[in-house]
């Protein structure tokens, strides 16, 4: 049986929560399996009990519904059903897709006592909207539902009337039978609903302020006691801040007694007897501060972790207990940064971004055998393809942003996904579009073969001389580094080309990269300085030009090596986090991976700095959980583990650990057919091998 898509029957302008609520007649034996969606965001109750909470964020050519199984929460009797809707006003920056009502979409297999019902969204139900809650903007939170509660005293409901919308198809197509789409397309949620840890207390320091021990992403929820009409503030901090003495704060220990507590809070306003505050929304935090303009008391306060589903997490340990240390802290970010889609940051913009969620992909590859978000987020980004080929730096958005290098990384992860793995059917289905973004470049060249400037954002990486990022000049003529990506995402779609049977194309391809490193070559390289200049006129130079001169091929063999000893000594600018596991790979590509400890020494200030998340860049943070800094995981899973996938879909696998000073380390390597252990011990000179294969995976040399 369709459902029927029904809608408050008004145009809100500003946020609110709307309830639809229905009540159905139970017997002794109950079957119940509800299908579910709505406009923004729903959480679905029974009798009280949450059973489930979504739409999935998707595109704007797809909107998910969630299948749940509710019939353990239907009681004989009449039963209460409610679908709290939350409606994100007109003009939000967010991740989900809307339009302009709020909606409700829901279709049930109802068995009781043996007998099929119907039941689904109708007219029959009933629409309250939620007065007593009003929403503020997060401070710099653009993301996914960036608005934060504030809670009259008393509940005040409004009833609203229902309209019927229409009938929806759940059916593959979702077109009807003359080609028009429904208003929206629905499929069913691709991943799984995201994974709510049981409540934990929080600590209470001596200052009053509570403390969950390390940054997390939680549904929280609060009591008080106080006096009717004593408004309670709860702030949520990333960390602590230290006072630099001039009125002041900047960013030391992070969990130094008596730091400032700042950022964003929801507020409450008590009733006189309990009052209880708990968002529809998670919160990321480590700290969070209670105030009030009177007296109160916390009656209760607990969070529960919540994140996408990773119980079964891959080991890995060594002799040194620092890289443990890393390896745990890289988990932490990783988990905090992955929910329905990839974000870059939990706590500000929670939006996906196309080279954040390239990396964070990739190592999420390393920690668990689940690849379903993998495969999400590469659909979702394909979906924002522009006329000019451009991938939108993050999707889905509201807002269109370009970044073109990101386009790039939509490349780089689609051959990761490939070589992880496999699914020949899914990554040939995406090989029109990287030649649309392979050809949208080409349209962008100049007259020397060089990709040039673009109406767009030529981000590179946070480096703190570059103003917002772009190496100077950058704006008014060809950046060498985003040619040396290009020239790079082109080998990376000639191995996908030659994957999916097309070894014409990919020859191609190859052929194109070699033509515009030799332009690159010609226009970007300084004989004198024997470096890669940021730009063509301009003589500056980064580490950036280098690794990307290494990835792309453009030197090589013992070119490549010396190229690399020499931007080490020079006044280069260097990588910030976002743009480190490319240089561990331009350092393992080029012989010269004994450098590489020195770039964890970020990672140690870190560490020492008592952080529990990793920052976004190592300069004046302003995030403090970013998934893109979680290079440690991969280094210490691919090099000192030692385990690569050799041929696509991880069918066969080198595995060549790099002990450095370590003398013996031990883990696991997720693929697709089970885990590859691995125990090494160094006796003297030698190396000591112990590995373990799963079924299906062939170790080559």
């Amino acid at each position: 049986m369709n459902g029927i898509w029904i809608r408050a029957d008004e145009r809100p302008a500003e946020t609110h929560f709307y309830y639809f609520k229905k009540k159905i007649t139970a017997g002794k034996e109950n079957a119940l399996v509800i299908d579910v969606s709505a406009d923004t965001r729903y959480q679905l109750y029974i009798n009280g009990a949450l059973c489930s909470e979504g739409p999935c964020m998707g595109s704007w050519y797809q909107k998910y519904y969630e299948t749940v199984d509710c019939s353990d929460k239907l009681v004989p009797g009449e039963n209460d059903i409610t679908v709290k809707v939350l409606f994100v006003r007109e003009g939000a920056f967010i991740s989900t897709f809307k339009k302009d009502r709020p909606a409700l979409w829901l279709t049930a297999r109802f068995t009781c006592d043996g007998e099929e019902r119907d039941f689904r969204s109708d007219k029959s139900w009933e629409c309250l909207r939620d007065d007593s809650v009003s929403f503020v903007q997060g401070r710099n939170v653009t993301g996914s539902i960036p608005e934060f509660e504030s809670h009259a005293a008393q509940k005040r409901l409004t009833r609203v009337g229902v309209t019927e919308w229409y009938e929806a198809n759940t059916a593959a197509a979702c077109f009807f039978v003359w080609g028009v789409s429904e208003q929206y397309l629905l499929r069913p949620r691709p991943i799984p609903q995201m994974q709510t840890y049981p409540a934990k207390p929080f600590r209470l320091c001596g200052d009053g302020v509570l403390d969950a021990g390390k940054y997390t992403t939680a549904k929280v929820k609060f009591a008080f006691r106080a006096a009717a009409g004593v408004k309670i503030r709860v702030t949520y901090a990333e960390c602590r801040l230290t006072p630099d003495g001039n009125g002041g704060y900047y960013k030391d220990k992070r969990d130094e007694a008596g730091g400032a507590l700042t950022g964003n809070y929801d507020e409450v306003e008590a009733n006189g007897g309990v009052t209880v505050l708990e968002p529809f929304w998670y919160r990321a935090f480590r700290f969070v501060k209670i105030e009030a303009d009177g007296e109160f008391e916390i009656a209760d306060a607990e969070y529960a972790e919540y994140f996408y589903p990773m119980d079964d997490i891959a080991r890995f340990a060594c002799s040194d207990p620092e890289l443990n240390a890393m390896w745990d802290v890289s988990l932490n970010t990783v988990r905090c940064c992955m929910h329905e889609i990839f974000v870059d940051c939990p706590y500000y913009e929670q939006q996906q971004y196309d080279m954040d969620s390239t990396l964070e992909a990739l190592f999420t590859y390393r920690f668990i055998e689940d690849t379903a978000m993998q495969k999400k987020c590469i659909t979702d980004l394909s979906h924002s393809q522009l006329p000019d080929g451009m991938i939108q730096a993050n999707y889905p958005s509201t807002l269109i942003q370009v970044i073109p290098g990101f386009s790039l990384f939509f490349i780089f992860m689609i051959r990761d996904y490939m070589d992880y793995v496999g699914d020949a059917a899914f990554v040939r289905g995406l090989t029109g579009c990287i030649e649309r973004v392979l050809e949208g470049f080409r349209s962008y060249e100049d007259e020397r073969g060089l990709f040039g400037t673009t109406p767009y954002w030529p981000f590179v990486d946070w480096v703190p001389t570059w103003g917002i990022g772009i190496p100077e000049g950058g704006t008014k003529e060809p950046l060498t580094v985003t040619n040396l990506m290009y020239s790079a995402a082109l080998i990376a779609a000639a191995e996908i080309y030659e994957y999916c049977g097309k070894p014409g194309a990919a020859q191609d391809l190859r052929s194109r990269a070699q033509t515009l490193n030799a332009a690159v070559r010609k226009y970007c390289y300084d004989e004198e300085k024997g470096l890669y200049r940021n730009t063509p006129s301009r003589r500056e130079y980064s580490e950036h030009t280098t690794l990307w001169a290494i990835l792309s091929g453009a030197v090589t063999g013992e070119e490549a090596k010396a190229l690399m000893e020499r931007t080490l000594r020079a006044d280069a600018a260097h990588c910030s986090f976002s743009m480190n596991h490319y240089m561990f790979r331009a350092l393992e590509r080029s012989g010269c991976y004994e450098y590489a400890d020195r770039l964890l020494d970020g990672w140690r200030k870190m560490l020492d700095m008592h952080c529990t998340s990793w920052c976004e860049n190592p300069d004046k943070p302003r995030s403090e959980c970013h998934g893109w800094s979680s290079a440690p995981a991969y280094e210490f899973s691919a090099m000192v583990l030692g385990v690569k996938p050799a041929s696509p879909g991880f069918r066969t696998v080198r595995i060549e650990p790099y002990p450095g000073t370590l003398t013996w380390a031990e883990g696991e390597v997720p693929t697709p057919y089970g885990r590859i252990r691995v125990k090494w011990r160094k006796e003297g000179e030698e190396i000591k091998l112990d590995v373990s294969l799963p079924e299906g995976v062939t170790r080559v040399e």
